[in-house]
């Protein structure tokens, strides 16, 4: 029988351990895999000392949570088959004996603090029959600005839990919009990303304010982040009102509210299905999970073209603000390659929500959604993952 090791979190919240978990699950619930395969898993420090099960659970199912925690240590002194490496900052050395996969994300590019220690042989992330894996053509092109072998780089896209993140019933929604305070004629927006540069958060707290001058039954859904990074929206909220003299004024705060605290999945699910827009401007991600969540939810989003999430957007689901290449005027400390998205075209597209030009449930809409979940539920975008793996025991 074959071994593969994982090298990962589990446990939390946090995205890169969200991945390694849905796809421990997918593997764990294939019984053909595992006919030939012997899954361990070795867990590494978390990114923050301060990440802990207790305050920022993964929001799992306790069955599905204890499945995840049962997989075992590998024994010691196990050389195995394989070895999937997925956590950050990236380990540097690569051991030649083993065959290695190293999960590899980036927004703007690589740098020193993305590994552990900067790396003195960087292709042997990829020599012979070791491969980087990344989730998606905008971060396997920032790994390639990096130096990393384009050859040796599989994009695995990260996938949907697709029997908890599907479209709210119709009194579900509606209860589900009453409990937040939502009123039947008021266009919810949402983004529950973390309130960092490269998401965009600045960008959407302005154009919201602009919107809800112009339309006042419009309303603003963030989620704090505290927990992970110790960042929160009031921090965001409080920028662009230095930066924005008189925006940000009773009447637009009015409008927007905070999710605080942990949430399950299905807690994320319903924010996704009560929303009119999810809405992403932003100018560097990896991936962006949510656009897709919100997506399989039935919930149409507003992104920055050009980006990760051209991967997976279909046009009956997603408006794609036209965006131009960033440069140090933009944001003289950022390194490597962002994108700026249009603020007019952004204002325009919420503008769209709000005056009811962007509707959800259309036979287009829901026929492209069903399309979405087939491809990228976790069943199948961890059965690229496995081809991979498969792939290279036959080679080796």
């Amino acid at each position: 029988m074959n071994s593969l090791c994982i090298e990962g979190w589990r446990g939390v919240s946090h995205s890169i351990a969200l991945v390694n978990q849905y796809q421990m699950l997918v593997l764990l619930n294939d019984p053909a895999w595992r006919a030939d395969w012997q899954l361990y898993h070795r867990d590494l420090p978390f990114f923050l000392k301060h990440w802990n099960t207790r305050q920022m659970p993964a929001g799992f199912s306790a069955a599905e949570q204890a499945a995840i925690d049962a997989v075992p240590a590998p024994p010691e002194g196990l050389r195995p088959d394989c070895l999937l490496r997925i956590s950050s900052p990236f380990k540097s050395v690569i051991d030649p004996a083993v065959r290695t996969l190293t999960f590899m994300v980036t927004e703007c590019g690589l740098v020193d603090d993305c590994f552990d220690a900067p790396p003195t042989d960087p292709l042997a992330f990829t020599r012979g029959d070791n491969c980087i894996i990344t989730p998606s053509a905008w971060s396997r092109d920032r790994l390639v600005d990096g130096g990393m072998d384009p050859a040796g780089i599989a994009i695995v896209p990260h996938g949907v839990k697709t029997d908890t993140f599907a479209p709210l019933q119709p009194a579900d929604r509606q209860a589900g919009r009453a409990a937040l305070g939502v009123a039947d004629d008021e266009v919810l927006f949402l983004n529950v990303g973390v309130a960092t540069w490269n998401k965009g958060l600045d960008l959407l707290v302005k154009a919201f304010a602009r919107v809800r001058k112009q339309h006042p039954r419009t309303r603003l859904l963030l989620k704090d982040h505290k927990a992970l990074y110790g960042i929160g929206a009031d921090r965001t909220l409080a920028q662009v009102a230095r930066a924005n003299p008189g925006l940000i004024d009773n009447q637009v705060l009015a409008g927007i509210s905070v999710v605080s605290g942990s949430l399950d999945q299905t807690q994320l699910r319903a924010l996704y299905g009560v929303a009119d827009a999810y809405v992403s401007p932003y100018r560097a991600e990896g991936f962006n999970m949510p656009v897709l969540e919100a997506m399989a939810c039935g919930t149409p989003v507003i992104v920055t073209g050009g980006g990760a999430t051209d991967d997976f957007c279909p046009p009956a689901l997603s408006v794609k603000l036209p965006a131009r290449e960033g440069t140090k005027a933009d944001e003289p400390a950022m390194f490597g390659r962002f994108l700026v998205p249009d603020e007019d075209a952004l204002l325009d597209a919420m503008a769209r929500v709000a005056e009811g030009r962007l509707p959800r449930d259309t036979p287009t809409a829901q026929a492209a959604r069903a399309d979405l979940v087939a491809r990228y539920s976790w069943t199948a975008v961890t059965r690229q993952l496995q081809d991979l793996i498969a792939q290279q025991t036959v080679a080796a």
